[in-house]
């Protein structure tokens, strides 16, 4: 699983190498086809930009820590704490949409949805086909046996840059990354999407 080192650098680069890896979680994998970025210092779209408690648990907690909220009271969204270093370097990682390769029929049931496309091809999608919810909210990934990130294997995912979605604020930030030809991500890379280096590097 990956460790807490991984988590301890900056949400554009946690978000871009967070890509290709798998999340696993009570028998259930998939691999993460897509993420998008949020800094806690500067980023409008953050919850830490308006919401005290959201800042606390930064302070209070370690680097890999699942942050899990309710969207809008009706969809659970994964997030995982990234830190580092302080300020815009510390944020969160939103896992956006999963390629399901195990456990797919209990995903399916909970879904209520019979095909492995669009069965995770969406955070609120994702986190009821895992059995994801608010439980989990502050649950160490890096220590849980059962529930966190794996390694990516290879070959290594052909990612593209591209603008949030489903936000009203900050939503230029070409902070979504994605598997370029995915079609399990959320919603396919636009006309604006850029090709990353091989090396992870944004240019961010």
């Amino acid at each position: 699983m990956l460790r807490a080192s991984f988590f301890a650098r900056a949400p554009l680069i946690c978000a871009r190498e967070l890509v290709g890896t798998e999340l696993r979680w009570d028998g259930c994998r998939g691999r993460i086809v897509e993420t998008e970025a949020y800094a806690a210092i500067g980023d409008e779209a953050c919850h830490t930009f308006k919401r005290r408690g959201a800042r606390e648990f930064v302070e209070r907690h370690p680097p890999g820590t699942a942050y899990v909220y309710l969207n809008y009271g009706v969809h659970w969204l994964l997030n995982v704490l990234v830190k580092g270093g302080g300020g815009a370097h510390d944020g969160f990682v939103l896992i956006r949409a999963v390629h399901p390769t195990h456990g797919l029929p209990r995903m399916r049931r909970r879904r209520a949805h019979d095909r492995n496309l669009g069965l995770c091809s969406g955070p609120g999608k994702l986190t009821a086909a895992f059995g994801i919810d608010g439980g989990a909210h502050g649950l160490d990934l890096c220590a849980a046996s059962t529930r966190g990130f794996a390694p990516a294997g290879s070959p290594a995912a052909d990612v593209v840059a591209d603008r949030r979605v489903g936000i009203s604020r900050a939503a230029d930030f070409p902070w979504r990354f994605l598997c370029r030809d995915s079609p399990f991500v959320s919603l396919r890379p636009g006309v604006s999407a850029r090709a990353l280096p091989a090396n992870g590097a944004t240019g961010a």
